[in-house]
């Protein structure tokens, strides 16, 4: 397709949005101007009806189905094939209205006696406005249009089909729940619920996305989470102006405080009892339709070194983890930066016996420690993409075999240096420690412009280049809260969950830094799962 063509069809596209913009809008106002019937605003079923085929009935998949009830005026109604139900539509709305409509008065059959008397659906409610109208059809449902009657009646009746509950893909953990979110969030909804059988529990739902109509929920527990948080979130949430949302990534990147920063300050997860610990502390949640991850706000770093299962663990073995993991965040860092430093500028910081390895072993590379290492960083980062792009039996066969030869080749040709080689192994099984992947990706990756400064500048570059990391860490904020709480701004109540976690009877009060309404998890006087003596 030529340059011209393409332009001659955007602009004909754009033409068509407009004339179906304006349809819509002159239909919603005819519908508001012309009465419920019952005291509200609305049009007859006619230009509802007209409305709905301008502006839905130019698809194959869109069904008006027209009877006429028992003894009664004309019905239609209009579904999409494949979001509706067909045997729903058939058992639960014509039949019963077929069968037992009531016989009309004269002034014509009530829609609101329809929908209580006569539709066995389990959700029913009276629509009078054609926007809301035709999104609800767009979203699954079944709406009845009765002739005489203004507005309609919108019947509930899902039909498409959904990824059954399964095993968390990306937060794996041997301890713990082996249920995962899917992509229906009413389903996601009932896993948190069923979890959380508290009445405080609020669930406030809202579409996002003009084209789209993406529904969007947002979970808090009324009373301990801070109202301030939530109302912001309910802001940022609202404030979103896009044509479509596709994920909860979408989301994410478009509330976050500082989206140029290379650090996730909004908290990820598709596991239900994630969701529930974060909304028993006091933190909101963020749930989107067709998505299978949550997201929790407020995110701070240190929380994002924790995992699943260290709530389930000991506290022994859980501060073992994790402080291997922060250790491992540590390594993934600054290795490659470090190896570059002393290999290119003070090889007196290491043992002499080390020393000598390391001259030994670039005896014969081509290129200078900085190209080297940053080869083999980009050899790295494309075998995992590879591999995480190939089928699942192949990858773990091709990642194995691709490392095994390109490191062994590498090495015999003299591209890389077997130490090389080693420090970007551990760097790599470092960096896949932490358990949230965006933070373990982005801990790599800026390994690249510490080895830079240190090309350039040796031990100080390194140095300098973690001062600003860590500068920057502490200008972040995740809705309010500082992102390195409580290594900063802290209370000495909240560092007993950092490092290293103190064992679950210590956990009485919930963080401070989130501001929860009420402060007390647990009670005092339960120590121990009994009555303590007195």
């Amino acid at each position: 397709m030529s340059r011209a063509e393409k332009r001659t069809l955007i602009r004909e596209l754009t033409r068509a949005c407009v004339v179906a913009r304006a349809r819509l809008a002159e239909a919603d106002a005819a519908l508001r101007r012309g009465g419920t019937g019952e005291g509200g605003g609305g049009a007859d079923a006619s230009t509802l009806l007209e409305a709905l085929r301008s502006l839905l009935g130019d698809n194959d998949d869109v069904v008006f189905r027209t009877f006429r009830l028992r003894r009664g005026p004309k019905a239609t109604l209009v579904y999409i094939d494949g979001l509706a139900k067909k045997e729903d539509v058939e058992e639960r709305i014509i039949q019963p209205l077929v069968r037992a409509a009531p016989v009309p008065a004269r002034d014509g059959v009530s829609l609101r006696r329809l929908a209580e008397e006569a539709v066995t659906a389990a959700e029913v409610k009276l629509v009078p406005s054609l926007d809301e109208v035709v999104r609800e059809v767009l979203g699954g449902a079944t709406a009845l249009v009765v002739d005489g009657q203004p507005g309609a009646v919108v019947i509930a009746s899902p039909g498409w089909k959904g990824r059954e509950v399964e095993k968390p893909s990306v937060e794996f953990s041997l301890r713990g729940p082996r249920e995962g979110f899917s992509e229906t969030l009413i389903w996601n909804i009932a896993l948190v619920r069923r979890r959380l059988r508290d009445p405080g529990l609020r669930v406030r739902k809202m579409r996002i996305g003009a084209r789209s109509q993406t529904e969007v929920a947002l979970l808090y527990l009324e009373g301990v989470a801070n109202p301030d948080v939530v109302a912001e979130a309910e802001r940022r949430l609202k404030a979103i102006r896009i044509d479509g949302i596709l994920d909860a990534g979408y989301v994410e990147q478009l509330i976050e405080d500082c989206w140029w920063s290379p650090f996730p300050t909004v908290n990820g997860s598709e596991r239900p009892d994630v969701v529930v610990a974060g909304l028993l502390e006091g933190r909101v949640a963020i749930l989107v339709d067709t998505s299978s991850f949550a997201l929790i706000v407020p995110s701070t770093f240190d929380g994002l070194f924790h995992s699943p299962e260290d709530s389930y663990d000991r506290w022994l073995p859980v501060n073992l983890l994790r402080f291997l993991r922060f250790l491992a965040s540590g390594v993934a860092l600054f290795t490659p930066a470090l190896y570059v430093a002393t290999a290119s500028f003070n090889p007196g910081l290491m043992p002499l016996k080390l020393a000598l390895k390391v001259a030994a072993s670039r005896e014969g590379v081509a290129f200078p420690v900085l190209f080297e290492a940053l080869f083999a960083q980009f050899a790295l980062e494309l075998l995992k993409e590879a591999g995480f792009r190939m089928p699942s039996p192949v990858s773990q066969i091709f990642g194995v075999v691709g490392g095994l030869v390109l490191g062994d080749l590498g090495v015999r040709a003299g591209v890389f240096s077997e130490i090389m080689m080693i420090v970007i192994a551990l760097t790599a099984i470092a960096s896949f420690s932490i358990p949230t992947i965006p933070l373990g990706t982005v801990v790599r990756l800026l390994g690249l412009p510490l080895m830079i400064s240190t090309a350039v500048l040796g031990m100080f570059g390194l140095v300098m280049g973690l001062l600003a990391i860590l500068a920057h860490l502490a200008t972040l904020r995740s809705f309010g809260v500082p992102y390195l709480v409580p290594y900063a701004y802290f209370s000495a109540q909240d560092l007993k969950d950092t490092v290293i976690k103190q064992p679950l009877p210590a956990f009485r009060r919930r963080p401070t830094f989130l501001r929860p309404r009420d402060a007390v998890m647990q009670d005092p006087d339960r120590q121990t799962g009994r009555e303590t003596s007195r």
